[in-house]
């Protein structure tokens, strides 16, 4: 992290002393009150963490950053912290039989220094959602504001693998079955696991996309069987040439919360989710209280050796 320069007060205040004297500047009040916008997701998936992330809108008169201190490995340092953010809230998550406290963390520094990716998890092992039990969240803030969710975990997605090919030819066409859940919209995608680790940015303008043509998507209707799966004609492609590289397939399951607020209202030009503008004002899915989502997802994952 970088410490602030005192060069960036400078220039601040020269742009400050350079604005006309005569305008006439007019204070702009809002009677808005506050409200928690909330991004719950719950996983039956052993590699996927379940995370709270907890924001409010802001008043009109109230800055979108604000300084932070912190102490790391005995040095301090100072950076951006967004308002929106809540960090200390009490979050917790229940299966009606067992409370689970949630924890705050930083996930992620923003290149100016701002913190940009902040939630709640839970630091045991236990927390084990299984399908179809309702789940609940309760999220309290010191500063009075709170909101309750609910959500049905999904049933837990199965690819049927026995059918499934042991390599994946660059040529090939494969179709890929699953079982079909009655209720419950899923999500498929198949991609080179290659292209998770290259760093691109090593490369600078000679970047040879991994990814091109063989990372695919669709989203599963509950009567939909099988999707099949081929590499699409892809001009900026490298020769695929290597022996080490997997073909990966997540088939992943969602809740109509989650189907709801990430696909069904994502277009919704007045729609305002947690990462568009942060604290302003939207749909609720599964949440009362507040707006926002939470949802419950699970995972199914296969691989297979890429043959050129």
């Amino acid at each position: 992290m970088r410490l602030i320069s005192i060069s960036f007060f400078c220039i601040l205040s020269f742009a400050c002393m350079s604005i006309d004297q005569e305008l006439d500047w007019e204070d702009v009040t809002s009677d808005h009150e506050s409200v928690l916008n909330i991004m719950g997701l719950l996983s039956t998936d052993s590699l996927v963490t379940s995370v709270v992330r907890v924001h409010r809108s802001l008043a009109m008169d109230e800055a979108s950053d604000t300084l932070m201190r912190d102490t790391i490995f005995g040095n301090i340092v100072v950076y951006y912290a967004s308002r929106y953010v809540v960090r200390d809230a009490e979050v917790i998550v229940s299966n009606g039989q067992q409370d689970y406290l949630f924890e705050y963390i930083d996930f992620e520094m923003g290149e100016d220094d701002t913190v940009v990716v902040g939630g709640y998890v839970y630091n045991g092992d236990d927390l084990q959602p299984q399908a179809g039990e309702t789940w609940i969240l309760s999220v309290t803030t010191p500063g009075g504001l709170s909101a309750n969710g609910e959500t049905i975990i999904p049933p837990v997605p199965q690819l049927i693998k026995e059918e499934l090919p042991d390599t994946f030819q660059l040529s090939q066409t494969m179709d890929i079955r699953w079982q079909t859940m009655a209720d419950n919209y899923q999500i498929i995608n198949a991609g080179n696991v290659l292209a998770y680790f290259f760093d691109y940015d090593y490369y600078e303008d000679s970047k040879p996309d991994y990814a091109c043509g063989l990372w695919q998507e669709e989203i599963i209707s509950p009567d939909e069987a099988s999707w099949t799966y081929r590499r699409e004609i892809c001009e900026d492609a490298p020769f695929l040439d290597w022996e080490e590289d997997y073909l990966l397939i997540n088939l992943m399951s969602m809740d109509n919360n989650y189907f709801d607020y990430f696909i069904r209202y994502a277009g919704d030009p007045e729609f305002s989710s947690l990462f568009l503008g942060q604290g302003g004002s939207g749909r609720s899915f599964g949440i009362e209280g507040g707006i926002g989502v939470f949802g419950a997802v699970g995972i199914d994952r296969h691989y297979m050796p890429i043959v050129p």
